[in-house]
């Protein structure tokens, strides 16, 4: 394709700066792969961006295209890949520098690509990258977690959340999760012991866990904190953390992370799905025109699973 549409924003600000408009359609350049992409994930950090809130640590350059989570079919190769071919039904997540999503077509690097599951529906694996790597990476990299632990995840429902339980259930520990009343079915069924944050406190249900996962924020977290056992571990998903008196108070060790592409752990990503192993709830699909609508839904909190963008049909 010559042109295509991609959601881009010109400058910072709220959802009136996202703009869907005709682009030239990008090359791939030496290591990188040509997409098109079917369906695209919606993460908070793509509000992060739009607002401003990460320029400091992610100094972007505009116009800059919005959205890091993609599955598509391989368009073409550049130079030097060797995985992949046109044709392959694809999944990943660009770099926050690169991003790119959503669009009808996108590059990535090869190192940051794998092929799709082959048990799930290709739009639906858009949603897996970035929420299944970072509970990964909040569970084991820097939350140790291991058989017979017990780990409190904040925020169940989500996407993240979600994942990170069944991760968990299948690593073997005992698994308590935070969320709404209408979600307590969802947390339940995928394995975990159900907290309904609205009404009951998590120290009321269970204390002394090895881990918490906090994937709300500060304020859910400090009250989660006497669930923990002196020495546990607080890792969050979110860029903040309580206030080191606080941690002190209750010893809890801390982690803030953010999360790296990996081609390695989404070909693991892919495994687990295959093996009947992981699954992702999926909110609301949107349209590409729609990508305002779907980021506020996203800042607003609330969602059951994840937000998808819908760029083509598969």
């Amino acid at each position: 394709m010559e042109s295509m549409k991609a959601a881009r924003i010109h400058r910072y600000g709220g959802k009136e700066v996202v703009v869907v408009e005709q682009v030239d359609s990008p090359k791939a350049e030496p290591y990188e792969v040509l997409v098109r992409v079917v369906a695209a994930g919606v993460n908070p950090v793509d509000w992060k961006i739009r607002e401003g809130y990460m320029q400091q640590v992610l100094p972007i350059r505009f116009p800059y295209t919005l959205g890091c989570d993609l599955a598509g079919i391989v368009e073409s190769t550049g130079a030097g890949v060797t995985r992949f071919s046109a044709g392959d039904r694809v999944f990943g997540y660009p770099s926050l520098m690169r991003c790119g999503a959503f669009a009808e077509a996108a590059t990535i690097l090869e190192s940051e690509l794998a092929h799709a599951p082959v048990s799930m529906d290709l739009e639906m694996s858009a949603a897996l990258p970035v929420a299944c790597i970072t509970a990964f990476d909040g569970l084991f990299t820097h939350g140790s977690l291991e058989a017979g632990q017990r780990v409190l995840i904040l925020g169940g429902s989500g996407g993240v959340g979600s994942v990170a339980i069944q991760m968990a259930v299948g690593a073997g520990a005992q698994v308590y999760a935070t969320a709404s009343a209408r979600n307590q079915q969802l947390i339940t069924g995928l394995g975990a012991i159900a907290i309904d944050y609205g009404s009951q406190a998590t120290a009321d249900v269970v204390r002394d866990v090895d881990l918490i996962l906090d994937c709300v924020g500060v304020e859910s977290g400090t009250s989660a904190l006497p669930s923990l056992k002196a020495g546990g571990r607080y890792v969050t998903t979110v860029y903040a953390l309580p206030s080191a008196e606080v941690l002190a108070q209750f010893g809890a060790k801390s982690a803030m992370y953010g999360i790296q592409p990996s081609g390695d752990r989404l070909r693991e990503i892919a495994a687990l799905v295959d093996q009947g192993k992981l699954s992702m709830a999926i909110d609301t699909i949107y349209s590409l025109d729609q990508v305002s609508e779907a980021l506020a839904a996203s800042q607003a909190g609330r969602t059951r699973g994840k937000l998808l963008i819908r760029t083509s049909p598969n």
